[in-house]
């Protein structure tokens, strides 16, 4: 393990993983054996994120801002966590932790004490990206969570050099082979009840061809039906992630001008177009009652 004050680096034989203090960021997927990196580098002037931690809230809410006890709170894309400092914990050769408290600033725009820790762990080929919420306050906290890693395609490829394989490992191997329903927003982000559909897919993969976001912006597949997917190469796994008993899985690129691929594991969802109910009633929301914690983690492993 190494540290520069601002970022973690854990390595092993096969690669180097770099999780940054900012935002508790997984910045760097380095395979050793192959020469190459796996994660997005953040180019801003194409998108200028890695794999940023969506807390508390995942997508974006209608209009800006959400209800909380019938009053309105403004409130950014995917949160606030992800442009935070966070507090470095204990590390070692091959784990680090960050944790985020709540400040007087949070609490006027997010009215809830929360500790949000968020670690990594390496091990082999596989990297476990770790979450733990805690209520410090005396009343339920509502929150979403999720993952939004980016993955970069290799040198002289493309994304439609990728074939999407779900369900292959996990709880969930072996179901939904022949299609999975998903959820789709909007232009303007906001989840659409008509722009759903159902994938379809033969012995649990499909092609990333031409005009593939065209039909969803973004695939939100939902009802807990997606335990893992895979971006092949070749025929063989480039990289999967685990993300089993999520309720929700965001597949996102833009096909003309991003070179990667996000696989996202989601606790939480966008706002449906128009709605301006309260936050415990948005879908996806988790609610944690006080004083309790809740932890789930999500694992990438790296193809040979």
């Amino acid at each position: 393990m190494k540290q520069d004050g601002q970022r973690f680096t854990l390595e092993n034989e096969d690669l180097l993983v770099a999780v940054n203090r900012h935002g508790a960021e997984l910045a760097r997927i380095y395979d050793k054996l192959a020469g190459r990196e796996l994660l997005w580098n953040a180019d801003p002037a194409v998108w200028n994120r890695h794999a940023p931690i969506l807390f508390p809230f995942v997508g974006k809410c209608y209009d800006g801002k959400y209800r909380h006890q019938e009053k309105e709170y403004p409130m950014g894309a995917h949160g606030f966590a992800r442009d935070m400092e966070f507090e470095p914990l204990l590390c070692d050769m091959d784990e680090c932790w960050y944790r985020l408290k709540d400040t007087p600033e949070t609490f006027s725009r997010y009215p809830f004490h929360f500790e949000l820790e968020v670690g990594h762990r390496l091990e082999g080929r596989t990297i476990q990206v770790m979450w733990k919420v805690n209520n410090t306050g005396s009343e339920d906290l509502l929150f979403m969570a999720g993952g939004h890693p980016a993955f970069r395609v290799p040198e002289g490829r493309t994304i439609y050099d990728y074939t999407f394989e779900f369900n292959k490992t996990g709880t969930k191997a072996g179901t939904c082979q022949d299609g999975l329903h998903y959820q789709a927003p909007n232009a303007d982000g906001f989840e659409q009840e008509d722009l759903g559909g159902t994938l379809a897919l033969t012995d649990g993969r499909v092609p990333l061809t031409k005009g593939f976001f065209d039909r969803a912006l973004t695939y939100i597949f939902d009802q807990a039906a997606v335990g893992s997917v895979s971006l092949l190469l070749d025929g063989k796994p480039y990289v999967t992630v685990r993300c089993d008993d999520f309720p929700y899985l965001g597949v996102w690129t833009v096909e003309n001008t991003h070179p990667f691929v996000c696989l996202e594991p989601w606790y939480g969802r966008c706002d449906a177009e128009g709605y301006t109910g309260e936050l415990k009633d948005r879908e996806g929301v988790v609610t944690l009652p006080a004083w309790e914690s809740w932890e789930k983690s999500y694992t990438i492993t790296i193809g040979e």
